[in-house]
């Protein structure tokens, strides 16, 4: 780990597990424990084989529920399937489920949502959070299809190249909404041709943000974003993506880190239900090509949502769900202690003056998941309380020297992990109303 994982990120992981016990936006891969072969899976199976084109073919599209109870590794899987997916060449959206910012109700919210946060492979660190966004994200595929276009001091040759491109071939991409694909074309050609003003008219346009109707109509745009048109937004986006060869196909990663369908009507849960059905049946259809949806939801999602809406239980069938609570062969005390020296690992990347004893290390980390295994918080996992507990612990032995803790000094380390994520949730429960 040590030759690929450099000080900074390093101690950027560290920081993110201490805060939240959650995994960082990026460098998810270097704490993976469990998923390998799950996460490899996936990829061989769809990444790299039924959402490639083939033949003049599109890709095709699937859904997949990643099912997990709060704090057992959700937000961790998705952010590893991002990681692997930019390697691939696919752009992806993370996006945390909320009523506030995306319920599932709300078609025009989903796509605003994913046009916010939709970004290519990051280059540098820096680019895992200023390149989110579609506007962003579009230059820089742009950039890299005509190297250093738009970045760099690019010739005149490479420049016409550039525009001769947006105008035929990519202003002839088949989409379901001509009126995306026109705001996508002038958008790059405002880039290109240095008209800042109709870039950003599109630009707004594209993340699904509030925008003057005069503005648009001046660059030729005329179709509205609401309830009725943001799927056929989404599938758009998808669309022009792999078949204009921009992107290598989509991934969208939607983490329900609290309960939102809990929070809605009943009227609201069955949109929703209606909702999600649209999206499996249209990548079954192939109106999503290159598209994997990974849905990461709380098993009351099944038992409690699911159940009440027949038709899509049944395309909630063994085939189609990921539990990461059981994971075959690997006992819950085992992957604890697994996880925690991969945080070992990184601490000591992160800290030239880390705890060094690996025996007594060793010893403290199994006392540490004992005690998380016993004081697992009502409703969530062990694995988040591990890992916000072993950070607190190595950052103790780093300020005050490496010693055996005893059982009372584990529950002591636990506690304090234990309380500062619960005032973690609480915080959460009241931004989301709960």
């Amino acid at each position: 780990m040590s030759d690929s994982l450099d000080r900074r990120t390093a101690s950027r992981i560290i920081h993110s597990l201490a805060e939240s016990g959650q995994p960082p936006k990026l460098g998810a891969s270097y704490l993976n424990v469990g998923t390998d072969r799950i996460i490899q899976r996936l990829l061989s199976d769809y990444l790299d084989d039924l959402m490639t084109p083939y033949e003049g073919q599109d890709g095709g599209g699937a859904c997949k529920w990643i099912e997990a109870n709060y704090g057992n590794g959700k937000t961790q899987f998705l952010r590893c399937m991002q990681e692997e997916s930019w390697h691939r060449s696919y752009v992806t959206a993370f996006v945390e489920l909320s009523q506030d910012e995306c319920p599932l109700d709300r078609p025009d919210k989903v796509y605003s949502a994913v046009a916010r946060s939709i970004q290519a492979n990051p280059l540098t660190p820096a680019d895992v959070d200023r390149g989110r966004g579609i506007d962003v994200m579009l230059q820089q595929l742009l950039d890299r299809k005509f190297e250093g276009v738009l970045s760099g001091n690019p010739n005149e040759d490479l420049k016409s190249q550039a525009v001769a491109w947006v105008e035929s071939s990519l202003s002839a991409t088949p989409v379901e909404s001509t009126g995306f694909r026109t705001s996508v074309v002038q958008f790059l050609l405002g880039k290109l041709n240095g008209n800042s003003d109709q870039a950003n008219v599109a630009a707004v346009f594209l993340r699904g943000e509030p925008h003057a109707t005069k503005e648009l109509q001046e660059i030729g745009l005329y179709e509205k974003l609401d309830k009725s048109s943001g799927f056929r937004f989404l599938r758009s986006l998808c669309q022009i993506l792999q078949r204009s060869e921009l992107a290598a196909g989509t991934v969208l990663l939607f983490d329900e880190a609290r309960r939102s369908l809990s929070l809605m009507s009943s009227k609201a849960q069955k949109v929703a239900c209606e909702n999600l059905l649209t999206v499996i049946n249209r990548c079954n259809s192939g109106e999503l090509p290159g598209t994997l949806f990974l849905y990461a939801v709380m098993p009351e999602f099944f038992s409690e949502f699911a159940t009440a809406y027949p038709a899509l239980q049944q395309r909630c069938g063994p085939g189609t769900r990921i539990d990461l609570e059981d994971l075959q062969g690997i006992k819950e005390i085992d992957l604890l202690e697994m996880i925690g020296k991969k945080i070992t690992e990184i601490f000591g990347v992160a800290y030239d003056d880390a705890p060094q004893d690996a025996e007594v290390l060793a010893t403290n980390l199994r006392c540490i998941a004992e005690q998380a295994l016993r004081q697992t918080m009502v409703g969530s996992g062990t694995r988040r309380l591990l890992v916000s507990s072993w950070v607190r612990a190595l950052q103790m032995f780093r300020e005050n020297g490496l010693h055996a803790l005893s059982s009372d000094d584990a529950e002591m380390v636990i506690q304090g992990a234990k309380q500062l994520l619960e005032a973690s949730e609480t915080n959460a429960v009241v931004a989301e109303g709960e």
